[in-house]
């Protein structure tokens, strides 16, 4: 059976027992919501005669209507850009968990998730659409005390990412949880959408494009005992049309906690396919015996990869190594300040050039305060400064939250984000305000409404500056329902993700 109709079985076969619950069954649904109104704008190209480009005051090509053209020596045409038209989307998006179990097998159950977004406008404006509905997840569960085994539509998350795929995942639990196995594989989705690579929706390449999707398996092992888990993982894509090797890796992470107060974090991956070392990190946690001071000192070293399928990595990425430190200090009740700093450097490209010359490393810098009245109010604000190559960028932001009854919740905040960009030809300077409210009206049902405006401001020497100000509206609703639960909530529960954010 194609993977395709497998997903298609599997879906169906959920909706039939939602539809005709068996005695003793029992479920959980979540409906999930949000509607937005978001306009935005790009620049378009244009043309003149070389022979109509006059010098500006800068001393660089113009047109005669003032924006800056690009006059290459001898040719025909000068280039420059103007404003695009400004486009409003409204996309709404719908997404519906759901789990069912009491099937008449002890640890059976049955779990769906998709998502259904379009935009309503005329024409449509917003990407992202295309397909409109997507099974994100659609699987039988079975778990006891040592086995949990998926078999459908699932996925994932190691030190490697979040990977989905079609096919089956199991999980062995031995020596009393201390030491586990797992292994899964099928055919693999695309990566961070739940869509196969093949899928018309994903097809910038075009011609580059797999036409048959891919093979994806893995195997782990793990152990979590006396303050020390470790995992490893190794994993491997195959292309179902020619049989070879599309990505090959593997991975060991660990944390070892000496101590209640004292943790150490780590892990590194290797890309076995280009014999590359990937992604590597360290960092050290230490927090007061009470609470109230935490500090964390860490390093790491980034590399991305890609699909061999793709072009990117003929351009031989470069990676790049960042020492950080954060500190947390509570001093005294409801009061919660943070600072964070990072330096950066990237490796060298060994691409040299004797017109140009360019920064390789940076830094960031945090610093930030909450306060949680008695009265119902909430504070927090954030300073941030980013200089690394390329852009600088600084900013603020300022939220506090009231509450003026136990379900109601009312929101405002400013920010402000300033961007003077080292390869562009305008800095941009950002205001944006926002007010929210978020409302749960009766168990299991909460709304939210939010207005926001932007002001921003884009400095130019040419014409080509144009307004970004706009407003922007979102509105939002979660609805859980189902069989009420005795005692506690039922484990599959738990492990559904929360996933709505703040904004």
């Amino acid at each position: 059976m194609k993977p395709s109709r497998l997903v298609v079985v599997l879906a169906i076969g959920s909706v039939m027992f939602w539809a005709v619950p068996a005695h003793g069954q029992g479920y959980r649904v979540r409906i999930d919501t949000r509607y937005q109104s978001v306009a935005y704008r790009g620049v378009q190209l244009d043309s003149i005669l070389a022979a109509d480009a006059v010098v500006g005051e800068g001393g660089g090509w113009e047109t005669p209507d003032g924006f800056a053209a690009y006059c290459p020596n001898g040719a025909l045409y000068c280039t420059y850009y103007t404003a695009g038209d400004s486009r409003r989307g409204n996309p709404f998006v719908a997404s519906v968990d759901g789990r069912i179990w009491g099937l008449g097998v002890t640890g059976l159950s049955i779990v769906g998730k998709a998502r259904l977004g379009w935009d309503i406008s005329d024409p449509v404006e917003w990407p992202g659409v295309d397909p409109a509905l997507q099974l994100v997840e659609g699987y039988a569960e079975y778990v006891n005390r040592l086995l949990t085994v998926q078999l459908g539509r699932t996925n994932v998350m190691t030190r490697l990412g979040y990977w989905g795929f079609d096919g089956a995942r199991a999980d062995v639990r031995l020596l009393d949880d201390k030491f586990f196995v797992q292994g899964y594989g099928g055919w693999g989705l695309a990566r961070g959408v739940a869509l196969p690579v093949t899928s018309s929706a994903l097809n910038p390449l075009d011609d580059l494009q797999p036409r048959e999707r891919q093979v994806l398996w893995g195997a782990g092992l793990g152990w979590s005992q006396q303050g020390v888990d470790a995992r490893l993982i190794y994993q491997r894509q195959i292309s179902s049309e020619s049989d070879n090797i599309v990505g090959e890796f593997a991975a060991f992470d660990a944390t070892i906690r000496p101590s209640a107060s004292f943790a150490i974090v780590g892990g590194v991956d290797y890309d076995v396919a280009t014999g590359n070392w990937g992604t590597a990190d360290l960092a050290a946690t230490i927090t007061a015996p009470r609470g109230g001071l935490a500090v964390t000192v860490g390093g790491k070293r980034y590399r991305p990869y890609f699909p061999l399928w793709t072009i990117w990595g003929a351009f031989s990425p470069v990676g790049y190594s960042a020492g950080y430190g954060s500190v947390s200090y509570a001093p005294i009740s409801g009061l919660e300040l943070w600072t964070r700093g990072e330096a950066y450097g990237y490796e060298d490209t060994e691409a040299e050039s004797s017109n140009v010359s360019v920064e390789s490393d940076g830094w960031r810098w945090t610093l930030g305060g909450a306060y949680k009245w008695t009265a119902g109010w909430t504070f927090k604000a954030d300073y941030f400064i980013d200089k690394g190559p390329g852009s600088r960028s600084l900013g603020f932001d300022f939220v506090t939250t009231w509450q003026p009854m136990g379900s109601v919740y009312v929101t405002a905040d400013v920010q402000r984000l300033q961007r003077p960009l080292e390869f562009r030809f305008d800095d941009i300077d950002v205001w944006s305000y926002g007010l929210r409210l978020d409302y749960r009206t009766v168990r299991g049902v909460r709304l939210n409404g939010e207005v926001r405006y932007y002001d921003e401001k884009r400095d130019r020497l040419d014409g080509a500056a144009f307004s970004w100000n706009q407003f922007r509206l979102n509105l939002g609703a979660m609805v859980n329902f189902g069989t009420p639960i005795v005692g506690g909530l039922h484990p599959a529960i738990l492990r559904v993700p929360e996933v709505r954010g703040t904004r």
